[in-house]
């Protein structure tokens, strides 16, 4: 689940609240497969799939779209700390340079315009259904970070996607199997994204720009890598706490003892009240009488793989139709990239890449690779050295919520339909090697 790594240790007693994913059932994706671990380490623990495999064309792709031929490409081992590379807080890949900080400029997209409310939901697609009924009901869009080993998962969940597509609402990347990004290995980063990738591309045949780091694990060589490939970093400025239902509030907010729904949303309400979230004071604001940064538009965080979460949502997605403040997308709030639409245009260099990708991915594929690419500065979203912004959603080119008459989010009128058949089936297909 998107919580902070401060929380890793609060969000593994919540498991026993999590959805249960099932075997995969989908041959392109063996690397879903799910193990069960020795001990818990967060919310995923009790449907941890395999690390992705390290790809090395991949990643030679990756660094033919960087702009500095001298960036540290160094394959970093992760750090060293609970079974899966976890970190406590204050160390390296933590919390200092790790989130948004004067340092590092912010580079993420973690705040909104004035007036202007993003609803974003992490972890998906699981209860799906049920939270894009909530965004109908309430007449606002949302903004979806999927995670690539749930959306293979089943049938079920892929239709989801497709739902979350064809609704109009946004589509984003939250890697494929929840690891923390910043401790793993440069190989294992960008695997973690193009597997991200390969899932959500082969059931709408779109590349999504944005992504969302699991646990909020950022620092600058995952930037780079990003902005490399043409996508932008999301975190948030409002987090309601619904994973942490059932389990100790943590210090320093509004509220005391055990999570519960009602006081989820009242610490929501709380946070629009006073326009500050006192667990996301690290980023550029303006400051009130006591130092915390404040902000007059919202980034807010959501989750819906749970009864708890959904019943959160119903109240938090509530309060955001009445406060008066627009309905966004998350494109709406990027401040870097004005502009930008929901997924790169079709014809960059990272949507051509994909479409060469065979799935399954074959001994050809996994190979150590010692070819070259023709050297693209412009980066991953660029055409012609120019960012494209073709091809997303309608109300994407205004950042404001475009709704039907029936309370849906509009649909773009330049979407593709069903599946693209770039992606092919390669029928002397191996297995993914685990790393």
């Amino acid at each position: 689940m998107q919580l902070t790594l401060i929380g890793l240790a609060v969000a593994a007693v919540a498991s026993a609240q999590t959805v249960p994913l099932q075997p995969c059932q989908d041959p392109n994706f063996p690397a879903c497969n799910v193990i069960q671990l020795p001990a818990p380490e967060d919310p995923y623990a009790s449907y941890r799939v395999p690390k992705p495999p390290t790809v090395p064309k991949w990643t030679a792709f990756v660094k033919s779209l960087s702009e500095e031929a001298a960036y540290p490409w160094a394959n970093l081992a992760a750090m060293p700390g609970p079974a899966d590379g976890g970190a406590t807080p204050g160390l390296a890949n933590a919390k200092g340079a790790a989130w948004g900080t004067k340092e590092n400029a912010a580079t993420e997209v973690y705040t909104c315009p004035a007036g202007k409310w993003a609803l974003t939901f992490d972890d998906g697609p699981v209860l799906t259904d049920r939270s894009l009924a909530i965004l109908k009901a309430n007449k606002v869009v949302g903004t979806y970070f999927l995670v690539g080993s749930a959306i293979v998962n089943n049938a079920t969940h892929a239709q989801y996607v497709k739902d979350i597509y064809d609704n109009g609402h946004q589509i984003a990347l939250h890697s494929w199997s929840h690891r923390p990004i910043s401790l793993q290995s440069t190989d294992a980063v960008i695997s973690e994204l193009f597997l991200n990738i390969l899932a959500i591309y082969k059931v709408i045949g779109k590349v999504p720009r944005y992504y969302r780091p699991a646990y909020s694990a950022i620092d600058d060589r995952v930037r780079y890598i990003l902005k490399s490939m043409g996508l932008r970093p999301v975190i948030w400025n409002m987090e309601s706490l619904d994973a942490a239902v059932g389990t100790t509030a943590p210090a320093g907010i509004d509220i005391t003892g055990l999570v519960t729904v009602e006081k989820a949303v009242a610490h929501v309400k709380t946070i629009f009240k006073e326009k500050t979230d006192p667990r996301w004071n690290y980023f550029p604001g303006t400051p009130d009488a006591t130092g915390r940064n404040t902000y007059e538009g919202f980034l807010s965080l959501e989750h819906d793989i749970n009864d708890d979460e959904i019943k959160v949502a119903e109240q938090v997605v509530a309060f955001a139709a009445q406060s008066g403040y627009e309905s966004v997308y998350v494109n709406a709030c990027d401040q870097i990239m004005p502009g930008a639409d929901f997924y790169l245009d079709d014809n960059s260099a990272l949507v051509q890449f994909i479409k060469t990708i065979n799935l399954p991915l074959t001994a050809a594929d996994l190979e150590p690779f010692t070819g070259s690419f023709a050297a693209n500065p412009a980066g991953g979203a660029a055409v012609g050295g120019v960012v494209a912004t073709g091809g997303g959603a309608v109300a994407s080119k205004t950042g404001s919520a475009a709704v039907t008459a029936t309370g849906g989010a509009a649909v773009s009128t330049t979407k593709s339909s069903g599946l693209r058949s770039a992606v092919a089936l390669v029928a002397s297909a191996i297995s993914f090697l685990f790393i």
